[in-house]
This record gives C-alpha cells, structure tokens and sequence, in this order.
C-alpha cells in the first residue's frame, strides 16, 4: 500500500531514509531492495516483539517506497539537501556566536581585573575609578535618578488626570 504525502513527510522528518537502510546516497535500485529485504527481516513485527519495531518497520517501508521511485527520491534528496544546508549554516551560526559571547566574557573580565585592587577594591590604580571620580559619579546617578522619578511622577499624574476627565465625560454622557 503507498503511503500519502502527509504520511512520507512525517517520516522523513524523523528519519533519513539513507541511514534507515544503511546507504549511501548514490545507491543504486538493487542497492536499496537488498538492503530493504535486510532491514525489514530485522524489524518485521513477526520477528521483533520490540514495540519500536512496528514504527521502524513502517518507516523502512516507506523509505522504500520513496527511493525505488524515481519522482520520490529525487523529492526526498532535494528536501534533504536543504535541511543538510540548513543544519551547517545553523551551527555555523551557532559557533560565531559561541565564540563571540566568549571574546566578550574575556573582555568584560579583563576590564574587571583592571578595575579591582589586588584586596578587592574598586579604585586606583590601574585606570579604575578614584574615589573622587566615584564620588562625581555617585552623585551624576544620583542626580539622573531623581530627574527620572520627578518625570515619572509628572507623567503618572497627566495620565491620572486624563483618565479621570474621560470618567468624568462619559458619567456625563450616560
């Protein structure tokens, strides 16, 4: 019995039809029925009691079915070659990425070790914060601190005002 579309795509999402059947991806009609015949002895539920084989048993049969088919396989090898691309293009990402999250934890170390007295301080020498720049720098936050709670609190009380004049004028409406 063929399988539907919708049936071979869930499986070739969860197998590769060429390692399912221990094949090379050049291999020939003869290549792939005798290496099908192998596996589906393997696998046959009559045989394997495994309550895995009766899936993997499915799956060689479709395999088959998808690579003796001229119009299938070269489907199955064009999809296949995609998500190939695609797994190397991911973990080539992957890796950029990897390595540029260890260049910055290397830097932001490095910037930490200077700024830090060998007893644990964070001021002096070595280009770190003196504690008058530390003071200047303790009051600039401060001060950028209370700006932003002054325009919060402003911003809090236009919006309680607009909100109770649209109370007011839809009491009046009704």
């Amino acid at each position: 019995m063929a399988a539907s579309t919708a049936e071979r795509d869930e499986v070739a999402k969860k197998y590769d039809f060429y390692q399912l059947l221990g094949l090379e991806d050049t291999a020939d009609e003869s290549a792939i029925r005798k290496a099908y015949r192998k596996a589906a002895l393997k696998y046959h539920p009559d045989k394997n009691k495994s309550k895995h084989a009766v899936g993997i048993f499915h799956a060689l049969s479709i395999a088959n079915e998808v690579l003796l088919s001229d119009n299938l396989r070269q489907e199955y090898d064009a999809k296949r070659s995609a998500k190939i691309r695609d797994k190397k293009r991911q973990e080539a990402f992957d890796s950029k990425r990897r390595q540029g999250k260890e260049d910055l934890e290397r830097r932001e170390n490095e910037a930490s070790k200077r700024q830090k007295k060998p007893n644990g301080a964070e001021f002096g020498a070595g280009g770190g914060l003196t504690p008058g720049r530390a003071e200047r720098w303790d009051s600039q936050k401060e001060a950028m601190l209370h700006a932003k709670i002054t325009r919060l609190q402003e911003q809090s009380a236009m919006l309680k005002a607009q909100r109770d004049a649209k109370l007011r004028s839809a009491e009046k409406a009704n």
